[in-house]
């Protein structure tokens, strides 16, 4: 929320202290305030990279790299990222350097920034150029620019092109070519932000930060008036299309609202003929009198989402404090006018589409479905009981290259349950070729919850070595991981190993996880969990969870 003085260094300090949400606020604030160059120097100043998350980028640009750096750093900060660049001009030079940077490290993806230039013959060289990189580097490159330099079509494995939403640079051109002669063409001063807001929002995405959830308030945002008090309610058209199209995008959407339940939802009945493109479906409901920070945390333990990945809208100043004060994680952005606040999400790059399509219908049933579970979980003290009138049914599919996306989008998207920070990207997924991988699909009484787990294992001499276990938060407390546990056990024994080797690493988020191995009945060995079996066993290693059926495609089901 703004303040009366612009934020100092300290100011930015505390919020990095407070939470991701808290310092993406300051610094909007302040590059609004003051401009780029001030806020990076203030960025600078505060020194709280340690409170970001590490990004490795290899970037490419048609013209000088510094042009964009301080926008880049400063965008890449208000995403919660920590910047660091091996930078590249021309794109003739970029493929020698992108050789020599491979061997020096990881890079968590790459951006191509160029220039718009109208020719075809530039274009499909510009994709040939970012496909060569993208293979070299072993990770996601994004084409950015003007829709015209971003160009159209598939550009090759591992390359997106996005090209700059035209409302981030206030529908200006992106480029100074005044002095083009002389000096070159370089970014004006809002198209390096919008470039810079483009890359970031691309880096969320393919690290797996990008927001998954948002919760919009009811009265006077999602509609005109106040329901149950306002006799000529009137949806916000624009707003609920820019919802459904966000929910087309895969976030998951849900509503906060401090009203009565029944005329909340009578509201939503009576006006969905106010919206075209209907009324915006939501996983989740928390309507009541409480204050809006708790009807926030009955939302997110709904859905077992988590406040770092959740952006909440509503009108009331009050609300939005008493929201990001409890959660200074949550995103919180106060409610304006209807028209252009919609175009301002629907441009926001942090909420650009991913790279799988996805049925918004689909990714609202299946938190929907979570949400019933949890309900029945509630009326069920029995732990067994549960879990039998689940009926859960457990699907193990192929690492191959029909499930790879979602393999990849799982190992970035995972944050609960998962053993070590290794996260994969759909190009190092394909250089895999242990027959030990596999990924989980779940079923049950509500329905499917599409794919939920996945399992990275390599053999090494008599053992199997796990190099990460995923486990999406849809699936937490069901005996699924020991399931997985359990079926990479039998696999190994048919393959002829004697022993699991895991490992589980103490990160941020990963509580639920770090007891996977001792409650599954290995032994620790140093750093490392160990389980032996005999492979002729019946059940080597260990059994499958009692209550969930397993149908395995290379052996058949099991009990």
């Amino acid at each position: 929320m703004p303040t009366a003085e612009p934020p100092e260094a300290g100011a930015i300090i505390r919020a990095a202290d407070a939470g991701r949400g808290a310092l993406s606020r300051v610094l909007r604030e302040v590059r609004q305030r003051l401009g780029t160059a001030r806020a990076a120097t203030l960025l600078r100043d505060a020194g709280v990279g340690a409170a970001l998350r590490p990004v490795r980028l290899f970037l490419v640009t048609s013209y000088q790299p510094r042009a964009i750096d301080d926008a880049l750093r400063l965008a890449f900060a208000i995403a919660g990222f920590d910047l660091k660049t091996v930078a590249v001009e021309g794109l003739a030079e970029a493929a020698g350097r992108a050789l020599d940077a491979a061997g020096q490290g990881r890079f968590d993806g790459a951006i191509l920034s160029i220039a718009a230039t109208g020719t075809k013959t530039v274009h499909d060289e510009t994709a040939r150029v970012a496909a060569r990189l993208a293979e070299t580097l072993q990770c996601p490159l994004a084409i950015i620019g003007e829709t015209d330099a971003a160009g159209t079509g598939d550009a090759g494995a591992g390359v997106f092109r996005r090209p700059v939403a035209p409302e981030l640079a206030g529908n200006a051109p992106l480029f100074d070519t005044r002095f083009a002669a002389s000096l070159g063409t370089i970014p004006s001063e809002r198209g390096a932000d919008a470039i810079a807001d483009t890359a970031a929002g691309f880096a969320a995405r393919i690290m797996g930060s990008a927001p998954k959830l948002l919760i919009t308030d009811l009265d006077d945002t999602l509609w005109r008036g106040v329901a149950g008090e306002t006799g000529d309610l009137a949806m916000h058209a624009t707003y609920a299309a820019a919802l459904a199209a966000l929910a087309a995008r895969g976030l998951v959407l849900a509503a906060a609202s401090r009203n009565e339940a029944e005329v909340a939802r009578a509201a939503l009945a009576d006006l969905a003929h106010d919206a075209p493109s209907g009324v915006p479906r939501f996983a989740a409901l928390a309507v009541d009198w409480a204050d809006k920070a708790d009807l926030v945390a009955n939302i997110l333990d709904q859905l077992g989402l988590a406040a770092e990945h959740t952006l909440l809208i509503d009108d009331d100043p009050v609300n939005c404090a008493l929201v990001a004060a409890r959660f200074p994680a949550v995103d919180v952005r106060r409610f304006a006018h209807p028209d252009s606040f919609a175009a301002m999400l629907l441009a926001d790059p942090l909420l650009a589409a991913g790279e799988r399509p996805v049925l918004s219908e689909t990714r609202a049933a299946h938190y929907q479905r979570r949400a019933e579970v949890e309900r029945l979980r509630a009326t069920e003290t029995d732990a067994a009981a549960f879990l039998a009138r689940l009926e859960t049914r457990l699907t193990i599919l192929p690492l191959d290259a029909a499930s790879r996306p979602r393999a990849a989008e799982l190992a970035r998207r995972d944050n609960q349950f998962v053993l070590t920070a290794e996260r994969p990207n759909e190009m190092e997924l394909d250089r895999r070729s242990s027959s030990l991988d596999f990924l989980v699909r779940l079923d049950d009484v509500f329905g499917g919850h599409g794919i939920v787990g996945l399992v990275l294992a390599d053999r090494d001499g008599e053992a199997v070595v796990i190099r990460n276990l995923y486990l999406s938060c849809r699936a937490l407390q069901r005996r699924v991981e020991t399931a997985m546990l359990a079926v990479l056990c039998r696999r190994a024994a048919a393959a002829g190993a004697r022993r699991i080797i895991g490992t589980v690493a103490a990160m941020d988020r990963n509580r639920p996880a770090r007891g996977l191995f001792a409650e599954a009945g290995f032994g620790q060995d140093g750093e490392c969990w160990v389980l032996d079996f005999d492979p002729a066993s019946k059940t080597p290693g260990m059994a499958a969870p009692a209550g969930l059926a397993i149908v395995d495609g290379a052996e058949g089901e099991a009990p």
